[in-house]
């Protein structure tokens, strides 16, 4: 089963890669998307695809802030489905609530997952995942995520403005990646608190602001119609086949960032027991430390490339005793040490 969604995702991309001087038709066939996607609505198209395109794009069209305007051009029903159950909601913390628990009808690439701070507030935390490639499709040219990561959560902040005010931002943002070296675009967006190198992708709200009436629901219900048009879109999208595996790795990358996840944890998250949760795994051919390990190396590989952490913060970030273990768990899974797995992939972007 692969990863696809609507086209209407493109809406309004190829405009912003012509007003660059660029040719979207080409840049759509250099990373192996269907241009007819980029001027169609209704193709069904690979994420990880989309995610190639916007950082081909940015590059091309020597953009760093790519995925920041195309947020500035998207509209609330950017979510299909989920939207017209959202919109339902009464309160700004409804709505998020709405958000993360049905993401799954529109999106396999990315969770969001809230997290109650205490006295700090609220963070909304989000997470991009590893995508399978259609039948015949060869591996992306790019592996960086940071215009998706960037794009998402200003839609975000986007939609929330519409409850909060215009002028609203978060108390602050966290990002996994490096700092640009203009960090101001991302300050127009996301505000003065900006942190970045971090072990989450997330923008923070106080509890006032998550409390705060959403201003879609007068009459403070949720309608019958969006619940169950959201129930039909989740039941058929999500929990089938290879899907349930997802679900089990995305829990697992937004709960090694604390003290590190169990599967007593992934089970309890699930609402299931543990022994269903090995069993289930083991229906398809993989178990619970198969999936933690793909997640502790996926995150290694992108801290290692895409962040100026130290391999000693890195081991410390994915639980590792020290760096000697980290070491060997990478050498173990591909043949490389952390040091020379970096340094393979800075010649490899240098010959792109």
């Amino acid at each position: 089963m692969s990863d696809n969604i609507p086209s209407y995702v493109l809406e309004g991309v190829a405009a912003l890669i012509e007003k660059a001087g660029q040719d979207p038709v080409e840049l759509a066939k250099r990373v192996e998307l269907n241009p007819a996607a980029l001027y169609q609505s209704d193709i069904q198209i690979n994420e990880i695809k989309v995610n190639d395109l916007f950082e081909e794009a940015a590059k091309t069209c020597g953009d760093r802030f790519f995925g920041l305007k195309i947020a500035a051009i998207k509209g609330h029903d950017t979510l299909g489905p989920l939207w017209l159950l959202a919109r339902n909601a009464s309160t700004v913390g409804e709505y998020l609530k709405l958000l993360t628990d049905n993401l799954a009808i529109h999106t396999q690439a990315m969770t969001m997952h809230i997290v109650d701070e205490g006295r700090a507030g609220v963070s909304l935390n989000m997470e991009i995942t590893q995508l399978k490639l259609d039948t015949f499709q060869s591996a992306p040219r790019n592996t960086a995520i940071t215009q998706m990561v960037e794009l998402s959560l200003a839609v975000t902040c986007k939609n929330l403005r519409q409850s909060l005010g215009a002028g609203w931002v978060p108390r602050y943002a966290q990002f996994r990646h490096a700092a640009p070296t203009n960090v101001q675009p991302l300050r127009k967006v996301f505000g003065e608190h900006l942190f970045f190198n971090q072990d989450v992708n997330a923008i923070h709200l106080s509890h006032e602001d998550f409390q705060a009436p959403h201003y879609r629901n007068p009459l403070n219900k949720i309608s019958l119609d969006a619940k169950r048009i959201s129930t039909r879109d989740l039941e058929s999208s999500v929990g089938q086949g290879m899907s349930f595996v997802q679900r089990v790795g995305r829990i697992i990358r937004t709960l090694i960032n604390d003290e590190g996840v169990t599967a007593g944890e992934v089970a309890k998250t699930l609402n299931i027991p543990v022994r269903t949760l090995q069993y289930r795994l083991k229906k398809h051919n993989t178990s619970y430390q198969d999936l933690y390990d793909k997640t502790r190396e996926e995150l290694a590989k992108h801290y290692l490339t895409k962040s100026e952490l130290s391999i000693s913060a890195i081991a410390e970030r994915l639980h590792f005793t020290d760096t000697a273990a980290l070491s060997n768990f990478f050498k173990g899974r591909g043949g490389y040490s952390p040091r020379e797995y970096a340094k393979k992939m800075r010649v490899l972007d240098k010959l792109k």
